[in-house]
């Protein structure tokens, strides 16, 4: 699965100046994102700042005003 979301993520924002599609997927146990979107979402392209809890917020906020209606 973290493929998948990897390649989601790198194929919907090659430049990674896009959010990250894989921040909408969580474990069900914890309703967090596996240690694997922190990861990628650190890593370049990406290359995201912050501490996991401010990250990902951001991470969702950015994907709501991104994809909602003007």
């Amino acid at each position: 699965m973290p493929y998948i979301l990897e390649d989601a993520s790198l194929r919907e924002s090659p430049d990674g100046s896009l959010p990250m599609l894989s921040a909408l997927v969580v474990l069900k146990a914890s309703a967090w994102p596996s240690g694997g979107f922190f990861q990628l979402a650190r890593r370049s392209p990406f290359s995201r700042p912050g501490d996991d809890t401010e990250l990902w917020a951001r991470e969702l906020a950015h994907l709501a005003k991104h994809y909602s209606a003007p």
